[in-house]
């Protein structure tokens, strides 16, 4: 459930920004978002970022100072600054303007990308407070994932993205069908062990994963205290993959070679060093991953 609330002291906001993410960001797209908020009675101080991490760096160094922060990027500036926030012991709201390539977590939440659009919605301050993960105790938004496609998210590289928006991931992934391998795990959830060979796995909280996978409005809730696992186990014959695939593009999960379940707390033990991905972004090779629900999470405003 969503609730109101009213912002003091002329509603000074902490403006992080990507410049760098998706294709219509440029200086006029920040102008115009900075004045954009002042007309609707914000003060915004803003920072755009310069590396990696930036944005949980000025989190770290301003967000107590603030009632509020708006960043506008892709899902991993959304994550870096969640990851920001949880580290406060007074954990401003946070305010999202995606502008990113796919934004799986912003079609989740059904944030608008047009610039009016979103400042009028913050405006109003109706908030929802949201699960976050936490993967061998680092912070992450909505997924941590394994194996194919996972590589698309972080492997594609930030010109393509600009320059073909989602067109760059889907010719990316084609590329990495190519590639799909298994990864043998044994996967602990709270109420059963999954052992096999696993060509996907995505711990989530979120309604779309990677742009393609989908899962079921009616399961994923952003504050129950669960995640959603799921899992694709490998395909003994290779003409399964593509219905495989689609079972989980078209929200049919009667299928074999797929798990989909509900857990607080997720451990997978693979037999080798594994890849994952955290929002979309590289988080190294991991032989043994836990992951637990942070419940509540952070505070979001919302339509």
């Amino acid at each position: 459930m969503g609730y109101v609330t009213e912002f003091s002291d002329g509603k000074r906001v902490l403006l992080i920004m990507n410049p760098k993410a998706g294709r219509t960001t440029s200086k006029l797209k920040i102008d115009n978002f900075r004045k954009t908020l002042e007309r609707y009675g914000f003060r915004p101080q803003l920072h755009l970022t310069e590396y990696a991490g930036h944005s949980t760096d000025l989190v770290r160094r301003y967000g107590e100072d603030f009632e509020m922060i708006v960043c506008s990027g892709g899902d991993g500036t959304l994550n870096e600054v969640v990851s920001g926030v949880m580290e406060l012991k007074n954990r401003p709201v946070i305010g999202y303007l995606p502008a990113g390539t796919t934004n799986d977590f912003a079609k989740t939440v059904k944030l608008p990308k047009m610039i009016e659009q979103s400042v009028a919605m913050m405006a109003k301050g109706k908030i929802q407070t949201v699960d976050c993960g936490r993967f061998n105790g680092r912070t992450f938004v909505y997924v941590a994932s394994f194996g194919a496609f996972t590589r698309v998210s972080y492997g594609t590289s930030q010109d393509a993205k600009n320059v073909f928006g989602r067109g760059a991931y889907i010719f990316d992934g084609i590329q990495s069908a190519f590639e799909i391998r298994p990864y043998h795990a044994r996967v602990t959830t709270d109420d059963a062990v999954y052992e096999d060979d696993f060509i996907f796995g995505a711990v989530t909280n979120a309604l779309c994963v990677g742009g393609v996978m989908n899962l079921p409005r009616d399961m994923v809730g952003l504050s129950d205290g669960r995640f959603e696992v799921l899992l694709i186990k490998n395909v003994d014959n290779p003409e399964d993959l593509p219905d495989t695939i689609h079972a989980c593009i078209d929200l049919n999960y009667d299928n074999d070679n797929v798990i989909l379940t509900q857990s607080e707390n997720v451990n997978i033990e693979f037999t080798e060093e594994t890849p994952f991905t955290l929002d979309g972004e590289f988080a190294g090779a991991n032989k043994n991953v836990g992951i637990e629900i942070v419940n509540p999470g952070f505070d979001l405003l919302i339509p």
